[in-house]
């Protein structure tokens, strides 16, 4: 690579991981400013159809902008050609997969046991529509290495799809409105799409097969399935679970569907909270992990497993850094954002998933670096593992608790340990491949740092939301504190932080 590339994969790396952070914040800013909109039960109810479209949305988006992108890197002289294709892929996928969401709608609002739910999915295929062609887009620019175009696009539409969803709820339109803002955001990106990256010109361009494209989507298609059902599954099951015990309990259909929501609105709030640490670890993945293992480690020997390594030990500093001042005061900290109900209802349910998702955050390193290493088997068996799991977990125990505090945090225990369990597999798979997983000191002195943490926390609890923040600030201080004076972060961990930005114009593209 010669010096201009790396300088502009450099830069296409913080344009990308800006971006990426960005997206989640937006995202973010719809899950907590909707509880302030919309009731605990209607916010339930938009959750419930907002998974059920990113379940099958997250698939095609990821799938769809990794094979144009990769097919576009190996020819670039092709760019328009294999543009052209990612379209008529989605011709005969995209399309076909959108109508089928929507003829489906009744069946999955069925198994929901709410069929006031049917419009609003049936709204929803046409995100996942569009989205299939946005995501060609997207492709293109990555694989043209035009980053600041990919990373201008995902800006602009997390701009309007939190625009266009949490306006139209301000105005009255409820689940349908906000799921039409993000329908009007879907078309404003592709019209805005064909501006930024262009389109190709009819008959300027050979034709492309689509049949690699088609192939190499498969073959990704079914581990990214499982890696978003580990994040929904305990939405759709709590729906649907809840529900029946609400009919069993002599309720109309109409009430338990309310009530259903409810909990699903609640939990959602702990939800939240809980990604936050998983959504750190992928925009800090683009830039950190790649950047710190160059300038750490300068010998060739024994790289993989260096980089590994390095990459899980920091993986897990992060994201505990984050779960400490979740689990330390959980009650205040849901609170901070949400009505008097949530803390009420899902403080408990917030542990659990604080936790959960720091597992959940190395599981999907793990993942990225057994798909990288060409060990897709690897990954599908850990996600798979962690499904299983986590789906029959809930089925079995969701009934066996009461609606309210309790039933929550059974369904956060059971997906919490679920994804401890994936990560678990999944690490040891990495390690029988690639000879590398998180060091075990790394493990005991994070784990005693955030006992140490949590311990002062629950000691000293501050209850106003300005002595919360301070006091989060201070569990975070003394998680830090605790691992230098344990020596699990050194002098050379300081030091490569500080040689980022000095080091970020070589950096490659991860």
């Amino acid at each position: 690579m010669s010096s201009n590339e790396a300088r502009d994969a450099g830069r296409g790396v913080f344009f990308i991981a800006g971006a990426k952070a960005y997206f989640m914040i937006a995202g973010a800013a719809i899950t907590f400013v909707l509880p302030s909109i919309f009731d605990e039960a209607v916010f339930g109810a938009y959750l419930v159809i907002a998974g059920a479209a990113s379940l099958v949305n997250n698939v095609m988006v990821t799938g769809t902008i990794q094979a144009v992108s990769r097919f576009t890197a190996q020819a670039r002289d092709r760019t328009r050609a294999i543009q052209a294709a990612g379209y008529r892929m989605h011709l005969v996928m995209g399309l076909p997969i959108a109508v089928l969401f929507a003829v489906l709608s009744p069946w999955v609002a069925a198994f929901f046991q709410d069929s006031s739910k049917i419009e609003s999915l049936r709204l929803a295929a046409l995100i996942v529509g569009g989205y299939a062609f946005y995501a060609v887009f997207v492709g293109t620019a990555n694989g043209m290495r035009a980053f600041h175009k990919q990373a201008g696009l995902d800006v602009i539409m997390a701009t309007l799809r939190a625009a266009g969803i949490i306006g139209l709820a301000v105005l009255g339109f409820g689940v349908y409105g906000a799921i039409g803002g993000w329908v009007a955001a879907t078309g404003a990106i592709l019209v805005i799409s064909t501006f930024v990256v262009g389109v190709p010109q009819r008959g300027a361009t050979e034709r492309y097969p689509i049949k690699p494209m088609l192939s190499f989507f498969a073959s990704v298609a079914f581990y990214l399935l499982l890696l978003n059902l580990i994040m929904l599954q305990d939405t759709f099951l709590l729906k649907r679970l809840t529900g029946t015990m609400f009919l069993d309990a002599g309720l109309d259909a109409n009430t338990a569907a309310i009530l259903s929501d409810a909990q699903v609105g609640y939990y959602g709030g702990a939800q939240a909270i809980a990604r936050l640490s998983y959504q750190a670890i992928i925009a800090a993945t683009f830039v950190i992990f790649p950047l710190i293992s160059r300038s750490t480690f300068q010998r060739e020997s024994e790289t993989t497993k260096l980089y590994i390594s390095t990459t899980m030990r920091y993986s897990l500093m992060l994201a505990m850094a984050f779960a400490v001042v979740f689990v330390a005061n959980p009650y205040e900290i849901l609170d901070l954002p949400f009505k008097a109900e949530y803390p009420l209802n899902a403080a408990k349910a917030l542990v659990a998933l604080a936790l959960g998702y720091v597992a959940f955050s190395l599981f999907a390193i793990v993942g990225t670096i057994l798909n990288g290493a060409g060990r897709t088997t690897d990954a599908i068996i850990s996600a798979a593992v962690t499904v299983v799991a986590a789906v029959v977990g809930n089925w079995l125990l969701i009934p066996r608790f009461d609606p309210g505090p309790d039933v929550l945090f059974a369904c956060a225990a059971v997906t919490g340990g679920a994804m401890l369990l994936g990560a678990v597999v999944g690490g040891a798979l990495m390690y029988r491949a690639l000879g590398a997983f998180i060091p075990v000191l790394t493990v005991v002195r994070v784990i005693l740092a955030a006992g140490v943490a949590i311990a002062v926390a629950r000691v000293i609890p501050f209850h106003t939301p300005l002595m919360t923040l301070i006091e989060a600030g201070a569990v975070g201080v003394i998680y830090l504190i605790v691992l230098i004076a344990s020596r699990e972060i050194t002098r050379a961990d300081v030091r490569a932080v500080l040689n980022l930005r000095q080091r970020g114009g070589g950096g490659e593209t991860p």
